[in-house]
């Protein structure tokens, strides 16, 4: 088999609107509006310079079906760049992206090939003789519930590299629409080589080899749970069929979370002082890049009594966000205030009084299971009982609300010193 190399993106969702932030900082928010447009010529240099053979882009390219004229131009003249560097580009839809969506009258590259609502086989071809076979499907519609693995066919030639390109839900995971479910056995059952999967934006290797089941993650993170870098694989195929991954970071912001803990600090200088020390921390393993930071203060301390007063949180971010330097900056979203007094609760639970009692039973309903489905069941219907339908607490959820609550409660009931 002849050795190839090919980049595997997926999720670019070009010119998201990122509308929360934009509203608070118009800096920021302008930022991340060119971001998703600055991953994506990321994404093609990298193409270029690296003069892979090809490039498979599974889903979601466009951030919503009604996809802006500016985003497909600047979109068709990155593959116009491919084309003119004779590297070819494959390409399914998925559920932000679908088939059904508004297009504009855009012509594309020979270099193209968009995969239409059945799957189909494309070989690839290097100096004229084929190296790899890709099989894709893209979404028709938004919301596709089936399971489109079901549709795909074996490879029609074995002596061919495979690729499955598709955007899916596989394994239900719950923290993305299931769409296109499937499972790991479903892929495996195909006889494809390579999955090149779209749709879950975390970078995950689901199973390493035969086949090879992977999430690249999506170019730029777009809130406080896209954290970390982001970017695409490099994918080299050896002479013996052995697909193996590196990682490429292409996003231009990023976004990452930073806790400080307040204990031993003892006034707002040296909060300050720590704080700026954890910005500069996240500064230097940004390598250049922008950071939008959501802070958490943690941990027992002199420093909760300030911390709790009315207005000290908001000023310590206003003053944050206003020392904040030209680009590459670091900027604070929000602080999370969860500080405590500095009390033990387990020794305070030991005490014959009304508080010592309520600590008590907190901790006998946090130490049982028995105890956190009877709180599920009370708190439930402010969930269920509502018309929009909210998802039900979960029981990790469940037994941090209790823990806050035993921290307030003593902070309430405590007598003050």
């Amino acid at each position: 088999m002849q050795p190839f190399r090919f980049v595997h993106a997926a999720d670019l969702h070009i010119d998201s609107p990122f509308r929360g932030l934009r509203d608070v900082d118009k800096r920021v928010g302008e930022r991340l509006r060119e971001s998703t447009f600055e991953a994506f010529r990321n994404l093609i240099s990298l193409c270029i310079d690296e003069q892979v053979d090809f490039l498979v882009i599974a889903g979601d390219i466009y951030d919503g079906a009604d996809r802006s004229v500016r985003a497909q131009l600047r979109f068709r003249d990155g593959m116009r760049q491919l084309s003119d560097a004779g590297i070819a580009v494959y390409i399914v839809h998925g559920n932000h992206d679908p088939l059904d969506g508004w297009l504009s009258a855009v012509t594309w590259p020979e270099n193209v090939h968009i995969f239409g609502p059945e799957p189909e086989w494309k070989n690839v071809e290097l100096n004229g003789e084929p190296i790899a076979a890709i099989q894709g499907v893209s979404f028709p519609t938004r919301e596709v519930r089936e399971n489109l693995v079901a549709r795909f066919s074996t490879p029609p030639d074995d002596s061919l590299f495979t690729i499955g390109l598709l955007h899916s839900n596989v394994g239900g995971n719950p923290n993305h629409d299931n769409y296109a479910p499937c499972t790991i056995d479903d892929l495996k059952l195909t006889g494809l080589d390579y999955w090149a999967l779209g749709h879950v934006h975390t970078r995950q290797t689901l199973r390493r080899q035969n086949p090879a089941v992977i999430y690249p993650g999506n170019l730029q993170g777009r809130h406080p749970n896209e954290d970390g870098p982001r970017g695409c694989l490099m994918v080299e195929v050896n002479d013996e069929g052995a697909a193996n991954t590196r990682f490429h970071a292409l996003d231009v912001v990023r976004w990452e979370p930073a806790n400080v803990d307040i204990a031993d600090i003892n006034t707002l200088d040296a909060l300050e002082a720590a704080i700026q020390q954890k910005l500069d921390d996240l500064a230097v393993k940004a390598e250049g890049r922008d950071v939008i930071c959501s802070l958490t203060l943690a941990g027992r301390g002199p420093m909760h009594t300030e911390l709790v007063r009315p207005g000290t949180v908001d000023d310590l971010l206003t003053e944050l966000r206003t020392t904040a330097s030209e680009s590459p900056w670091v900027w604070v979203e929000r602080i999370y205030d969860r500080t405590h007094a500095e009390l033990d609760l387990d020794a305070r639970a030991g005490s014959d009084d009304f508080l010592g009692a309520v600590l008590r039973k907190s901790a006998d309903v946090l130490d049982s299971d028995e105890g956190i489905k009877e709180l599920a069941a009370v708190v439930g219907d402010v969930f269920t009982g509502r018309k929009n339908g909210l998802p039900a607490p979960t029981d990790e959820q469940i037994r941090n609300w209790t823990a806050e609550a035993r921290w307030q409660l003593a902070e309430l009931l405590e007598p003050e010193e």
